[in-house]
């Protein structure tokens, strides 16, 4: 859930998300975070060489 809003289960959903097939832990919610992040290219140079 990307969406800062928090979904609420259904009386049919679990409380507790499942996990996918392919993991074995859950991912953290600064990963979600990353991935909204990484979404949107930066091209500003972070290299910290002047310029």
């Amino acid at each position: 859930m990307s969406d800062h809003n928090a979904h609420i289960p259904g009386p049919d959903e679990p409380s507790i998300p499942e996990l996918e097939l392919d993991e074995t832990i859950a991912p953290r919610p600064e990963e979600e975070i990353a991935d909204v992040l990484r979404a949107k290219p930066d091209f500003e140079d972070h290299s910290g060489h002047p310029g």
